[in-house]
């Protein structure tokens, strides 16, 4: 016999509860070492086992447990390029959808947290706090609400205009920047994002070109920085980017053609780097997306520069997390990081930069291993992905805000 639900109450899709992990292999990405020992988890965060004598035992053993995977550049609802105009006629609701299938998708293969850069009508604020709540599982998920960029400016398709949704903000002049930047901090975004550069979506523009003015910049810089917002710029130019950084900057986006100037620039400003390589990078997949000529051939023509960029950024101290700026989420991200490793960054600093360095970049410490006081988003594999980096794509179980949201079989 089955018993109604009393009304005003919803079914606890997502569990909290206090875990012992016991017999795993403990990956630091840092060092690339591990050692097994046993974890605790509560109320979302690693706490020493004896604080927890009472939880439920998980025995872990033979499997290796490390920081989950980060996207530090994606846009969960979007179709880009979507050939067929369909995204263009949807209402928030249809973009909803699609964002947290995705969302909760990319969490199924270790993505355990995600930066919305530029999402449509607070898509990406909603699902946030659905997932933190424990109302859906999913990833840990900061949001930087519509990014913004000028009329004409990076990521326009004119004469496409979406009907019902704002996933960008066009803004002209010192004036319409402050009040959109201001704007998203009142709806409770994490991040700014403002377009400053050209790129590879738009028709009429290329990687470098500069797009707000002088007084357009430094609104955007400082409201942003006066209200402890930190912002994103999508960048492919050194010399913005270099101003970029010396102004407060906290990450550049793609850095399609950075030099070793702007390199330090940023390493000495602390400065972050979202490389997003497969959107150069990966050919079937732009062929696959349908994207148009003129973005096919612009990325191939960036390719070599994009990689030396990167390299130069690493070898200059810059911090680097990972993005991979295409959908879905989980297969792209797990894309980009073994382009990244072709293009030159080490398995190591490639694993670091997919776990505990979006985990700093977002906020969450600079940690490289799960330790009392750690946010407990965690990832399961059979073995250590610096051996068998395969691992990684099929990860046994699967922890974000301390709750199981894909449990050992």
């Amino acid at each position: 016999m089955t018993h109604p639900m009393p009304v005003g109450t919803a079914p606890a899709l997502v569990t909290d509860g206090e875990w012992i992990i016991r017999g795993a292999q403990v990956l630091d990405v840092g060092t690339g070492e591990s050692a097994r020992r046993d974890l605790a988890v509560a109320a979302g965060i690693v706490v020493p086992v004896a604080d927890v004598p009472d939880a439920a035992e998980v025995d872990a053993t033979g499997l290796t447990v490390l920081f989950g995977l980060w996207d530090c550049h994606a846009h969960p609802g979007s179709l880009m390029y979507d050939p067929t105009g369909q995204s263009y006629f949807e209402g928030p609701a249809e973009w909803s959808v699609r964002a947290g299938h995705n969302l909760m998708a990319a969490a199924q293969l270790g993505v355990t947290g995600v930066r919305a850069t530029a999402e449509a009508s607070r898509v990406d604020l909603t699902w946030s706090r659905a997932f933190e709540q424990g109302l859906v599982a999913g990833p840990r998920l900061r949001c930087a609400g519509a990014g913004i960029r000028t009329t004409g400016g990076h990521g326009t398709a004119f004469p496409r205009r979406a009907i019902e949704v704002e996933w960008e903000i066009a803004a002209d002049g010192p004036a319409e920047m402050r009040r959109a930047v201001r704007s998203l901090i009142e709806q409770g975004v994490h991040w700014i994002k403002v377009m400053l550069t050209g790129g590879l979506y738009s028709a009429h523009e290329t990687v470098e070109d500069s797009q707000l003015t002088d007084d357009e910049f430094e609104a955007v810089l400082d409201i942003a920085n006066r209200r402890g917002v930190p912002v994103a710029a999508h960048c492919g130019s050194a010399r913005v980017a270099e101003r970029f950084a010396r102004a407060g900057g906290r990450s550049v986006e793609h850095g399609y053609a950075l030099d070793e100037r702007a390199a330090t620039a940023m390493a000495a400003a602390g400065t972050w780097l979202v490389p997003t390589i497969g959107v150069t990078h990966d050919e079937a997949m732009m062929v696959e997306d349908g994207w148009p000529d003129h973005a096919q051939f612009r990325a191939r023509s960036s390719a070599a520069r994009h990689a030396e960029a990167m390299l130069a950024c690493a070898e200059a101290g810059v911090r680097i997390a990972t993005g991979a700026d295409l959908n879905p989420i989980g297969p792209r991200l797990h894309a980009e990081l073994v382009l990244l490793q072709r293009a030159g960054l080490t398995p190591l600093q490639v694993l670091y930069a997919a776990t505990a360095g979006g985990r700093a970049l977002n906020g969450l410490g600079e940690a490289t291993a799960p330790v009392p006081g750690t946010a407990a988003d965690l990832i399961f594999t059979e073995g250590n992905p610096l051996a068998e980096w395969s691992v990684l794509a099929q990860p046994r179980a699967v922890m974000t805000f301390g709750r199981f949201v894909k449990t050992l079989a």
